[in-house]
């Protein structure tokens, strides 16, 4: 029996049957790639990306100088914002702006003018990471009569403005030039309102027990300054100017302040002086001793001031010959004497005064009756001391008293 040969075209096409199947195979288990999972020794192997984490970008900023802005401004109602624009300013800048409104004497621009309310904020710079406010508002009061109304760069007031005062210029906001040109907007100032504005002055006086008088000038209801002008006593006068809702002190020394007059447009002229306050202490000092005696031919007067008193000068009148006067210091004695004679009689006035005339009186024991001259006589004695002993008493009576009445004075009208 005769066998074919065997022909080789079978088991090429399982082969390659067998090949398709395996490529279809790895075709759908193999990852996606752009590159040979397993690359020949020629082939370089791809880098693989680092897993990052996503930031925010950090905010840019602007230096103060730079900074543009925009607002609005409403003159009539007192309001006023800015808005930063091209970023928050950057840490350590910053920029200050004010919304001032003011009392003026009339609707167009005049002088002087004060300032009834303000509002004064800013702008700082910002670290990084950190927001920065964009916008900042801004309110004050404005007077019911003739106002005018700013609103500038800068932190600084004018108060007040008068012809010789700074101006703003090209800080107000909304300028054509300068710094009040960064803000696009409207002009930021207005000049307007209706009435004239009238101040309502007002004068509280009070007396301290050392004699010194303070004045409050009040200007609390009115819609403009009040211009007072105070004269005291020894040629004092001030003038003081009182903003609307302001009050101001003025203090007046025991010099000054004994006769007061303040006057102010629109105020009753206030006429007064000091007063002694009803609580006031009297000080404690010490009561002088005062005497007097008689010998044959002399009429001594003696006062002794103690170290607590104040200073004391009288007067002695004797009835013949020319009148003395003594000044006792604290501490100190002093005293005065007169020839003396039948008749003779001194009379003390002054801080010490005797009620009247105080009469010679003989000693017993003088042989020439007294005539004024010869040798010195003893003192008073016997019967007749007792009269001058009364008359001493009386001095030294009235001299306390008279003491106190000068202690008063001299706290009353030290300057």
């Amino acid at each position: 029996m005769i066998r074919p040969q065997p022909s080789p075209r079978r088991p090429l096409a399982v082969a390659a049957a067998a090949l398709a199947g395996l490529a279809t195979a790895l075709a759908f288990t193999a990852p996606a790639s752009a590159t040979n999972s397993s690359p020949s020794p020629s082939a370089s192997p791809t880098a693989t990306a680092t897993p990052t984490t996503p930031t925010e970008p950090a905010p840019n900023c602007v230096k103060a100088d730079d900074a543009k802005y925009t607002h609005t401004f409403d003159g009539p109602k007192g309001k006023a914002s800015i808005t930063l624009t091209n970023g928050p300013l950057c840490a350590g800048e910053e920029q200050e702006l004010a919304l001032v409104s003011y009392v003026t004497p009339s609707a167009k621009f005049a002088v002087p003018q004060y300032v009834l309310d303000k509002s004064i904020k800013k702008f700082t710079g910002v670290g990084e990471g950190e927001l920065g406010l964009a916008t900042l508002d801004f309110k004050v009061e404005v007077p019911n009569c003739y106002t005018q109304v700013d609103f500038v760069f800068g932190g600084t007031v004018i108060d007040p403005l008068t012809d010789t005062s700074d101006r703003y210029g090209d800080r107000k906001v909304g300028s054509k030039k300068g710094i009040g040109s960064r803000s696009t907007g409207p002009q930021a100032w207005y000049n307007g309102g209706s009435g004239t504005c009238t101040a309502v002055p007002e004068v509280i006086a009070e007396s301290d027990c050392a004699g010194t008088v303070e004045l409050t000038l009040v200007n609390r209801t009115g819609n403009a300054a009040a211009e007072f002008t105070i004269a005291g006593s020894n040629g004092f006068t001030e003038k003081v100017t009182v903003p609307m809702r302001k009050i101001e002190t003025r203090k007046l020394s025991p010099g000054q302040a004994q006769e007061i007059t303040v006057t102010a447009p629109g105020m009753k002229d206030f006429t007064g002086g000091w007063e002694k306050p009803e609580d006031c202490q009297q000080p404690e000092v010490g009561v002088p001793d005062a005497s007097y005696e008689s010998t044959c031919d002399e009429m001594t007067f003696r006062i002794t001031n103690p170290e607590d008193g104040v200073t004391l000068t009288s007067t002695f009148t004797p009835s013949k010959g020319e009148a003395k006067t003594l000044t006792v210091e604290p501490g100190r004695t002093g005293t005065v004497s007169f020839k003396a004679g039948e008749g003779f009689t001194v009379t003390v006035t002054g801080d010490l005064d005797s009620g009247g005339p105080l009469a010679w009186e003989q000693p017993e024991d003088c042989e020439d009756g007294g005539t004024g001259g010869g040798e010195p006589g003893l003192p008073v004695t016997g019967a007749a001391a007792g009269g001058i002993a009364a008359g001493a008493l009386a001095l030294l009576a009235a001299g306390a008293v008279l003491f106190v009445v000068a202690r008063r004075r001299r706290i009353r009208f030290t300057a």
